[in-house]
């Protein structure tokens, strides 16, 4: 009986391992933040905005999160979001001109991806 208890041990050990990989998951999105610079009514302006693009066949982008929750992002491209997104195709979010970007976290149906610069 106690042999029994001990192979059936190693074997779920030997499960566990076998299912682990050392290698870090891949971020189904990449992350750019950039800068969108122009003239409007009130001046020069420069205005924070982060490109979302899929590197997987499909992914759901549910909310671009910049500086935990500090900087808000536009009302306009709030309302994009969920956007589910094919490979190669790109999610944009803009913040107001006095948010200065140091840490993005992207929510998605395949798990959340923080990025900080």
């Amino acid at each position: 009986m106690r042999k029994i208890i001990l192979n059936l041990f190693v074997l779920i050990l030997l499960v566990n391992f076998i299912g682990c990989s050392s290698e870090p998951e891949k971020p189904p999105v990449r992350v750019e933040v950039k800068k969108l610079t122009g003239n409007s009514f009130i001046g020069y302006v420069s205005v924070p905005i982060v490109e979302v693009t899929a590197v997987v066949d499909t992914v759901t982008i549910k909310d671009v999160i910049a500086n935990n929750g500090n900087c808000r992002m536009s009302a306009h491209r709030q309302r994009e979001f969920p956007k589910k997104l094919n490979y190669g195709q790109k999610a944009t979010a803009g913040y107001s001109a006095s948010c200065n970007l140091i840490k993005v976290e992207v929510v998605t149906d395949k798990g959340n991806w923080t990025v900080e610069y």
